[in-house]
């Protein structure tokens, strides 16, 4: 038996579209092929949860029954992913069963928002953790429903449909957020890139220290790991304790986003780990040379950046390769990739500086939330990001757009920040914005106008109580007035000197 076609890992001028293996073959595969090894381990805030490709194949196939035979309104149904062992199996069952999924995070602020893009949609069930509280109007299954219950008798479950809906919240183009449409098929021909780049095989182990309901988690390590064989680490939030665990078991495969690495540096030792690690990948923002070469140094390996998006999948990476990468170089395109870089304003070429337009061969289907078509040129999308692509095919990202905040790799809609802070009555005017903080992340500071008898920790009190804990404003500062410019807009210029120059009434939150 076999997964299918393996790309050359460097075949990137290939345009012959991908066929992936299909997800029942990965799962029937890896049961037969090993069926006690380890597929999926989660730290939780005590102890590793495990599961077998046995066991993994079952429940997962289980899950697809429960599916089949739920009784619910049409429409996706939401996941509320925790990386455990139960989670992955409850979602793989639903792909099995057809079932177009929309995968948040467990604790997200989107779900208890009526004005959130999730009830655009709109949904008609949620699955999720047994300890999730009933949500009004959903259908709703908790994982060990799904996953463990007895299936009831005569239920047969459809054949597997790569057209099945994997949507996904994103940034979009503009910051605000979207519901991306990507495909189960597409999902899984991302995992073989992947898996074919960087040579990955059954008898890796990947470390995911990122959420699998995001694009990096869900096709860099999920995918990834189905369609090698690979088993899957990962944890429910991130404990660099649990990634030094991970890593003494013999991880070989990490993946995380550029602070990530700069927090887990510090406490990993000066010789290294056992010598394990073989590929360190880094996604979600741009990772510097400094915190590349110093998290190189601990690992033993390189740390190769990543660029991609959830409505485009990978669009390029460094890999493994004799030549050093040039500094701040973000590898070369994929296999599969069609790009231009529009040098001026009607003229594109292969090479030079400008927006990058792109075509991948994981490409998204849309946007479900009724937001408007995504930014084409001719069949490119317009990634957004001010690119440089040289002779040699290396790209380099000089400029990210700057129309959402990445907070460790987590893009936060600044309009929706000032819409929640909008609802406080002591603020009359808001503006929200990203600045580099100390360590050179981004972090969000909001400019705020305050009517008399407010403060800004009162503000701050209210955001916390409507929004995740990395959406809540870092900075505060408390203006009389917020600064405009000759056409009456707010000045974005002289609000970014504010913050440069510490002017500010308030503290870290």
């Amino acid at each position: 038996m076999t997964y299918g076609e393996t790309l050359h890992p460097r075949d990137h001028r290939r345009t012959t579209p991908i066929t992936p293996p299909t997800l029942t073959t990965c799962l029937r595969v890896a049961a037969h092929r090993t069926p006690d090894a380890l597929a999926v381990s989660t730290r939780g805030s005590a102890a590793w949860q495990d599961m077998t490709f046995a066991e993994l194949h079952d429940r997962a196939f289980t899950a697809a029954a429960h599916a089949t035979a739920w009784e619910r309104p049409a429409g996706p149904v939401i996941v509320l992913v925790d990386n455990t062992p139960i989670c992955v199996a409850a979602m793989l069952g639903l792909f099995l069963a057809g079932v177009d999924t929309v995968l948040v995070e467990r604790e997200n602020s989107h779900l208890g928002d009526a004005r959130s893009v999730l009830h655009r949609l709109p949904p008609a069930g949620l699955v999720g953790p047994s300890d999730v509280q009933v949500v009004p109007g959903l259908a709703q299954r908790t994982f060990e429903e799904l996953a463990h219950a007895p299936v009831p008798p005569g239920v047969v479950v459809r054949r597997e449909d790569p057209a099945t809906a994997v949507l996904q919240l994103t940034s979009g183009s503009t910051g605000e957020p979207r519901v991306a449409r990507q495909t189960l098929g597409s999902t899984l021909a991302g995992g073989v890139l992947y898996r074919d780049i960087h040579r990955i095989t059954a008898a890796d182990t990947v470390l995911a220290m990122v959420p699998l309901s995001h694009s990096f988690g869900l096709v860099g390590a999920l995918a990834t790991a189905l369609v090698s064989g690979a088993g899957l680490r990962s944890m429910t939030r991130f404990r660099p304790g649990a990634v030094l665990e991970a890593l003494d078991a013999g991880a070989t495969v990490l993946l995380g986003t550029p602070l990530v690495y700069q927090l887990l540096t510090p406490v990993l030792p000066h010789t290294g780990p056992s010598g394990n690690v073989r590929v360190a990948l880094s996604s979600g923002g741009p990772l510097t040379n400094a915190s590349a070469q110093a998290a190189a140094a601990r690992l033993g390996v390189p740390v190769h950046r990543v660029y991609g998006s959830t409505e485009t999948g990978l669009i390029a990476c460094e890999h493994d390769r004799d030549d050093p990468w040039p500094a701040d170089c973000t590898g070369v395109m994929a296999p599969g990739v069609d790009w231009r870089v529009r040098t001026g304003r009607s003229r594109t070429a292969r090479q030079g500086r400008g927006q990058l337009l792109v075509r991948t061969s994981t490409m998204f289907e849309g946007y479900e939330d009724g937001g408007g078509a995504p930014p084409m040129e001719g069949n490119l999308l317009a990634c957004g990001d001010l690119t440089e692509v040289d002779e040699y095919g290396h790209v380099f990202v000089v400029g990210r757009k700057d129309a959402f905040v990445n907070v460790g790799g987590r893009k936060v809609s600044p309009r929706r920040v000032e819409n929640v802070l909008a609802e406080h009555p002591g603020v009359r005017e808001a503006q929200v914005f990203g600045a580099p903080g100390r360590t050179g992340e981004e972090e969000i500071h909001a400019a705020l106008a305050l009517r008399p008898g407010s403060d800004a920790a009162a503000v701050l009190t209210f955001c916390r109580a409507r929004l995740m804990p990395y959406e809540v404003p870092h900075r505060v500062h408390v203006l009389t007035t917020l600064p405009r410019t000759g056409m009456g807009k707010i000045d974005r210029h002289r609000l970014r000197e504010i913050a440069a120059a510490g002017h500010r009434n308030g503290d870290n939150r």
